[in-house]
């Protein structure tokens, strides 16, 4: 015999209602998105070096679902450009 919870209600519950998902657009990334993160990591390859260059486009790819094109390019250059001055201060 199965155990019955005596403060159980009688009746089972009713399951809620299920919400529309919101529905927005996404965009579809294009071909050129390697773009503008690729100029900029090569600018900090050229004036910092390649590890700034290699951190600013890695970055830019784990920032990019987070922040959008614009906001990862940004901040991805200014991470790399952080790392490699902080890298050419500890050898130096």
């Amino acid at each position: 015999m199965a155990y019955e919870d005596p403060n159980a209600p009688s009746h089972p519950p009713t399951p809620a209602p299920a919400t529309a998902p919101a529905t927005t657009p996404e965009k579809k990334s294009g071909s050129w998105d390697w773009l503008w993160p690729s100029i900029v990591a090569v600018i900090i390859v050229k004036l910092f070096g390649l590890v700034g260059g290699l951190v600013t486009f890695g970055c830019y790819y784990w920032l990019k679902p987070k922040l959008g094109t614009w906001g990862a390019v940004a901040v991805s250059s200014v991470i790399g450009v952080v790392v490699a001055i902080g890298l050419l201060a500890m050898i130096r």
